[in-house]
């Protein structure tokens, strides 16, 4: 019988096979990475590009990439703008996400809560979970004014420069999570990062001014679940409306995201939040 290479051997366990794999690099998939390739490229453009531009991006010939391009527009994680010929990234890597068990079981949880929130303050509201160097957003409630801020799921922003990033950063592990602590500190001296850590951690909260919207200033909360894990991040960007409009006042909305944040953790199996 012929020989066949990079198949599992029997008598190694998942770990042994995971350790080679990651030692020697002995298990490939070159069509596989291609695709990711494919997805990670279009993820980080707006616009998206034609066949021939990926191909350059990537190094590639066209010829190399027309049947995985193919493939991952018939399966929907990919969609061809007719107008201008781009490729572009779906939605359905957000709804697979969504479909994934903990972020599936947060919103399901919170959807109720966040309702209720955005009609006691009159405030647009969102959660945010931690994706690599960024906050993603996987729910949010439009507040119920006629003038208000909508953030779209799926939007992200950098942990430095976001309110729920800033939660992230203070209530992450170092040692869980040296990574993101290497990466910040390129950006930001120590100092500056223990100040930003030891004020929300003393707070329990951020409350900063927003860095994408002027006039808007960002109250988030942490969310924690069982072991006090940290879960997600609840978001309100509060607008500070003109001629007495705001439903309540900026400390009292303070309060009532404090609130519904715990009620939330509560929910999800918190003990102690």
């Amino acid at each position: 019988m012929p020989k066949i290479e990079n198949q599992p051997q029997q008598g190694f366990s998942d770990k042994d096979r995971r350790e080679s794999a990651s030692s020697e690099k002995a298990y490939t998939a070159p069509a596989l990475e291609k695709g990711l390739d494919i997805i990670e490229l279009l993820a980080g453009s707006a616009e998206g590009f034609k066949l021939k531009e990926m191909a350059n991006q990537l190094e590639k010939s066209v010829s190399e990439i027309f049947r995985m391009v193919c493939v991952l527009e018939r399966r929907g994680y990919i969609q061809l703008d007719e107008e201008t010929d781009k490729y572009r990234l779906s939605l359905k890597l957000f709804d697979v996400a969504h479909a994934h068990s903990p972020i599936k079981t947060l919103t399901e949880v919170a959807v109720a809560e966040l309702d209720s929130l955005t009609k006691i303050v009159g405030q647009s509201c969102h959660l945010s979970v931690r994706n690599g160097m960024r906050a993603v957003v996987v729910a949010q409630k439009d507040s119920p004014m006629d003038k208000l801020i909508t953030i779209r799921l799926g939007a992200s922003a950098s942990l430095l420069n976001s309110c729920s990033g800033h939660i992230f950063i203070a209530f992450t592990s170092r040692s869980d999570h040296p990574e993101i602590f290497k990466e910040i500190e390129k950006e930001m001296s120590p100092q500056a990062l223990k100040s930003l850590i030891d004020v929300v951690k003393n707070q329990g909260y951020e409350r900063m001014l927003s860095r994408q919207i002027q006039g808007v200033e960002d109250i988030g909360f942490p969310i924690f679940g069982r072991d006090r894990k940290l879960i997600a991040c609840l978001v309100v960007p509060y607008i500070h409306y003109l001629g007495g409009l705001n439903t309540l006042d900026i400390n009292t909305t303070i309060e009532e995201v404090r609130n519904c944040a715990h009620r939330i953790a509560i929910k999800l199996g918190a003990t102690n939040q």
